[in-house]
């Protein structure tokens, strides 16, 4: 048997597919962008191959545990760490930057 990388479910038992399209949340739209932004011939941070690298290097519990564009901002963090844009700290510091804001403003 041949190993099967997190997103490789051909053949296996699966449950209904949902085939109703639903809106974008804005969360989902801002990531979306992101990605755009990133692999951007201007930008061109990394390219989208490897953004689907980075989503298959999860653990399986990670990847069945997040949704479609929680594993997309996994990997653009990931990606943006690999090639020496950001660091980690750097990233942290970010979120922790705007989480305060949140909070402040009683989100």
């Amino acid at each position: 048997m041949t190993d099967r990388k997190v997103n490789d479910v051909g053949g296996l038992p699966g449950g209904p597919i949902v085939q109703q399209d639903h809106a974008l949340t804005l969360h989902e739209k801002r990531i979306d962008a992101m990605l755009m932004l990133l692999t951007s011939a201007r930008i061109g941070a990394f390219k989208v191959d490897a953004l689907r690298r980075a989503i298959e290097a999860h653990t399986q519990g990670e990847y069945h545990k997040y949704g479609y564009y929680d594993k997309w901002i996994r990997a653009i963090r990931d990606l943006l760490i690999e090639q020496g844009i950001l660091t980690s700290a750097e990233i942290d510091a970010r979120i922790a930057v705007v989480r305060a804001r949140l909070k402040g403003a009683g989100a």
